[in-house]
């Protein structure tokens, strides 16, 4: 079996997984992020004279190693457990013999990968806001735009009042909003150096630890941390949350694609193309199939966030299994939030808009969306209970009789016209504050943008 079929294991992850978020994560950038650890940690012990300048000089070397022959690693890793006994071999055996035994005292297996893992975090979390900034600046390209483009509400999936699309849009930019803030700090709180030693007390690499830990922290750009976080996994667990949190967004964001793309409605559709969504035996189809992924990554990102609740679930000073959980939940929810999100920015970008639509929808249902506002002006008159009543019949008589809604309402009482400034009532006029938010919104975008 060719080699690239092999290692495909679902079709989800073989269509659309994000190749710069795979990379982040993969097993060769694993390994040269431990290696940049290893040297980051000689390079603060021979700032506090713990190795010699010389030792330090042949480590700094190991930056340009061969790779180690991955056979014999993962044999090693089976037998140990863990993959950096072999990491130490490989490197000692690219280092000259006076300079070997100098490498990783005073660390631990998990002070290597945590801190690995917090520049993976970095280079990761670039990825995604990145993302996030660009779906945010078009959806704030369409709030805009549309700020008083005409549309149906709906509430329970049925037409509610009028509403605008510039509106919906500008409910979701205000939560992508939020999703940029909280992920900015979840991944900035995330990237921290692990030192600590075997139970988290840092007894071997003596009195000069604290100074080793900071130095190494700032080679690697990583913050510093005196408390051992080894078996305290909520920044981490913090990180994937507030991903999946996001993917709650993008799933619902690409749910109502797939609603408002649906034929009766109209109001919307996908980027097109040559076989774009096309059926193998409908030839008319344009199913909505980036929506679709998005949902399918989506709920996959958020699956395995719930799973790091499970990964934090630790006891006494080191993990026995949960540990081994994260390195697969982990990465899973980072890349299937960046993918997801990606996919997000473009449909954004292709998104049509089908504004005539959206307009004659309105209409749909002869006029019964402007229930609610001949309801609120005759309440000024009679009470809510007595317009609600009389509003009501009129939307019976009008569904029974195929009528719009203000001559259903002229048959009941042939005076009600008397008691409005304008008959019937214009749909344009009942949108409320939908521009004052748009504008609100946008102006909240920039500011944030601008920091």
């Amino acid at each position: 079996m060719p080699e690239s079929y092999a290692e495909q294991t679902n079709l989800l992850d073989w269509m659309y997984r994000d190749a710069q978020a795979v990379e982040v994560f993969s097993l060769f950038s694993t390994y040269k992020s431990w290696v940049r650890v290893e040297i980051a940690l000689a390079q603060g012990q021979s700032e506090s004279s713990m190795i010699s300048l010389e030792d330090l000089r042949a480590i700094e070397e190991l930056s340009d190693a061969r790779l180690p022959d991955f056979a014999t690693l993962r044999a090693s890793s089976l037998n140990v457990g863990y993959p950096i006994i072999e990491l130490l071999s490989h490197l000692n055996s690219q280092l000259p013999e006076s300079h070997r035994g100098v490498l990783h005292i005073g660390a631990t297996t998990q002070d290597i990968m945590d801190s690995g893992l917090a520049l993976q975090i970095l280079d990761s979390g670039e990825l995604l806001l990145e993302h996030i900034k660009k779906i945010g600046d078009n959806l704030a390209l369409l709030t805009k735009k549309h700020a008083l483009t005409l549309m149906p509400g709906r509430t329970h999936a049925q037409q509610a009042v009028p509403t605008t699309f510039g509106l919906k849009c500008a409910i979701y930019l205000a939560e992508i909003d939020r999703h940029r803030a909280r992920l900015a700090k979840a991944f900035s709180d995330a990237a921290r150096i692990s030192l600590y030693g075997a139970a988290g007390t840092s007894a071997a690499m003596g009195e000069n630890a604290n100074d080793i830990r900071r130095a190494m922290a700032q080679k690697l750009n990583l913050h510093d941390e005196l408390i051992p976080w080894h078996v305290s996994r909520d920044r981490l667990i913090d990180l994937t949350s507030q991903c999946g949190n996001l993917c709650v967004t993008l799933v619902r964001f690409a749910r109502e694609i797939i609603d408002l793309s649906r034929n009766e409605i109209n109001e919307v559709s996908e980027p097109g193309g040559h076989h774009k969504g096309a059926s193998s035996t409908m030839p008319q189809k344009r199913n909505p199939v980036m929506s679709e992924a998005i949902i399918g990554v989506g709920l996959s990102a958020i699956s395995q966030a719930n799973a790091m609740f499970r990964a934090g679930e630790v006891g006494h000073e080191r993990a026995a299994g949960e540990w081994q959980l994260e390195w697969k939940a982990f990465p899973e929810v980072i890349i299937d939030t960046i993918t997801a999100a990606k996919i997000t920015h473009q449909l954004i970008v292709g998104l049509s808009i089908n504004s005539q639509a959206m307009r004659s929808n309105i209409d749909l249902d002869n006029g019964s969306i402007m229930a609610e506002a001949y309801m609120i002006e005759l309440a000024r008159i009679m009470g809510r209970e007595k317009a609600h009543d009389l509003v009501h019949q009129g939307a019976q008589v009008s569904a029974s009789e195929n009528l719009p809604l203000h001559v259903a309402l002229a048959r009941i009482d042939p005076l009600v016209a008397e008691n409005f400034s304008t008959w019937p009532l214009d749909p344009s006029m009942y949108i409320g504050n939908a521009q004052e938010v748009c504008d609100y919104v946008l102006k909240q975008w920039g500011t944030n943008s601008a920091k």
